[in-house]
């Protein structure tokens, strides 16, 4: 059993990510902070690899994703943990640069990470895809736009990825 936890340096996908490595998992955290993703690691007591990457990006999500297969075999659980808040305040103030990568971050990094990692599941017909989400993906939240707009779209996108999963089986 292998996972690949994104966002895996501090917080929440940190704590997953430990739990995992707990429970007998072989783990892989990523994060773009690769002091943090060390700090998880030796918190692990060795029992995960880190693997700096910014979901984001293509290449990284590769190159990424290749590390982990090569070093811990194919992937069984991805958690796709990783994101920004994005900017605060009216959507009109922000900086759409600013509110554009929380869209990268959010959505398309996830949205990346499934794609280099679902052929294999699909291929050995195992797996598990978990996309944290929030309830600011259901309902507006005052100032939050991008990271509201970002959500939203997470969620569609893993009823897309269900529906498709299912249609394949």
């Amino acid at each position: 059993m292998v996972a690949l936890v994104t966002g895996g340096g501090r917080g929440i996908g940190q704590g997953i990510a430990l739990r995992l490595a707990k429970e007998g998992w072989a783990v892989a955290v990523t994060a773009r902070s690769a002091d943090q993703l060390q700090q998880t690691a030796k918190l692990a007591e060795g029992r995960m690899i880190s693997v700096a990457a910014d979901v984001a990006d293509p290449i990284s999500v590769q190159t990424m994703a290749r590390e982990v297969k090569e070093k811990l075999g194919t992937v069984t659980l991805l958690v796709n943990n990783a994101g920004v808040s994005g900017p605060l305040g009216p959507f009109w103030e922000n900086d759409p640069d600013d509110w554009w990568r929380c869209q990268q971050v959010n959505l398309r990094g996830p949205m990346l990470c499934c794609r280099e990692i679902l052929p294999d599941m699909i291929a050995g017909r195992a797996g598990r895809i978990i996309n944290v989400v929030s309830g600011a993906g259901c309902q507006p939240f005052p100032d939050m736009s991008a990271y509201v707009t970002s959500k939203t779209a997470l969620i569609r996108f893993s009823e897309q990825l269900r529906d498709y999963i299912l249609d394949t089986r």
